[in-house]
Order: C-alpha cells, then structure tokens, then sequence
C-alpha cells in the first residue's frame, strides 16, 4: 500500500470491480485510449489484476474512501523501459489527486522498484494528462503513431526526479 496526503492507493480486491469498470466504461477517461471498453473485457483485465495486483494500484480519496482511479507500472509497448499508466475518473480532474497519485508511484518506483528510468505514453491530444506528466519533471522523450493516434513518450530518470 501507498499512500499520499489525500489518497491510499492499495492492490485492487474483488469488490473494487464495479469502481473500476465505471472507470474503463467513461467516455471522458476513455476518450484518449481508445474509448470505454466491454464489461466483459474489463472483468477479464480485472481478473489479471488480482492475479498480478503488484504493479497496479486503485486510487481511493483517504477521507471518504471514494474511487478516484487506477495507477500501474507496466512494461512499455516498445519494451525499452517502464511505464507509468494512470486513468482518473472525471469528477477529481484538476483537484491534484492525479498528481499526488502518480508522483507516489514515481517515487517508489524509483527508490523501492530500483528503477532508474520511466516512461509515460499519452495522445498528443490529451493535454491534461500532458501537463501533468510535464508538472512531475517527465520530458517529451519522442512521437509515435499508435493506436490510431499520435502518443508522445516521456521520460524521467531517477537522477532528475525531485
């Protein structure tokens, strides 16, 4: 378990299903990657999850225990490095829970994970998630076409991370 100021961010346990496939069915999060997905997919994503619960996490407020979203490290598609994933639901957009959440799982990778490098995918179009990742130091690292879309890649060595 992580935690921040204002959030815990734990393994997901079976009942965090219906918090997380009202995360992968929303328009707005699902507008830059690749849009809402199948319940029948998510149940099986979700079930690799609990299988596998160490690189992903679920996002909940500390206060009141509410599902704000997902966090994970994943092996980057181009299989060069990690990746930190994040998908936060639209009523905690801009309210600083994204960032606490993702500079949390920067730091342990870093320090716990021994990492020395992360990546971060997100569409060109996504300027929020941009924006965030530019906030915790990542730097555009390149430009890909995927997934339909132009992703910019960023990057962040450990050395650079405050």
């Amino acid at each position: 378990m992580l935690e921040t100021v204002r959030c815990v961010l734990r393994p997901p346990v079976p009942g965090d299903l219906p918090d997380v496939q009202s995360l992968y069915r929303s328009e707005k999060v699902r507008a830059h990657l690749g849009g809402p997905r199948p319940p029948e997919e998510v149940e099986r994503a979700f079930d690799e999850m609990l299988k596998n619960p160490g690189p992903s996490w679920v996002i909940r407020q500390r206060r009141h225990d509410a599902f704000i979203g997902m966090i994970s490290l994943d092996p980057h598609h181009d299989g060069e490095a990690t990746e930190i994933s994040f998908q936060i639901l639209p009523e905690f957009w801009g309210e600083g829970f994204g960032t606490e959440a993702v500079r949390t799982v920067i730091r342990h990778a870093f320090d716990e994970k021994g990492l020395d490098r992360l990546l971060a995918e997100t569409q060109a179009a996504n300027t929020a998630s941009r924006r965030l990742l530019t906030r915790l130091g990542m730097e555009e690292a390149g430009r890909v076409m995927r997934f339909g879309a132009e992703q910019i890649i960023y990057s962040l060595e450990k050395k650079d991370f405050i």
